[in-house]
């Protein structure tokens, strides 16, 4: 199966928002904001769907002026290659940039909350096959700003579709 034009890949990254969804760990990195967010309870369905599905993961790409120090995720479709014999596309490029405030960083334990995240995003999403068309494939990360307030890390992976 390929994906044949641009109105598939919504489909298929709406499964992929999904699947960050539905990681508890992610989520509480996201959430929380003390130092120990892991020892925290799992959120609520409602929780997941009124704070965070389009606040803290967001799958447009336009993040809003936050007033919490909350850390969030946002969904930027990089480009498609197509196949050279068709249309159809081949390679599905896309990022997530992890946004977190610097009052953020530490977290208990030896790791840091960006870097946190980062493993749980990819614990969700590498290696994993997305609805038959292929498997999504982590590139690495990259730093992006360093404000006095905010970081921005890129997280980049790439979608082989399969003939």
């Amino acid at each position: 199966m390929s994906v044949r034009n641009c109105q598939e890949l919504g489909v298929n990254f709406q499964l992929i928002i999904k699947r960050l969804l539905a990681n508890q760990n992610l989520l509480k990195l996201l959430y929380y904001t003390d130092k120990n967010p892991l020892a925290k309870s799992d959120l609520t369905d409602l929780q997941i769907e009124k704070e965070v599905y389009e606040k803290l993961i967001r799958i447009t790409p336009r993040m809003l002026p936050q007033d919490n120090a909350q850390s969030h995720i946002g969904l930027r479709i990089q480009n498609g290659i197509p196949n050279g014999e068709n249309d159809e596309f081949r390679l599905v490029h896309f990022d997530f940039e992890i946004f977190t405030p610097m009052t953020q960083w530490m977290i208990v334990n030896t790791n840091l909350r960006p870097f946190a995240i980062m493993g749980e995003i990819e614990n969700s999403l590498k290696g994993k096959r997305v609805k038959g068309l292929g498997v999504i494939k982590g590139n690495g990360f990259s730093a992006e700003f360093f404000s006095d307030e905010m970081t921005c890390y890129k997280l980049s992976f790439t979608l082989e579709v399969y003939d």
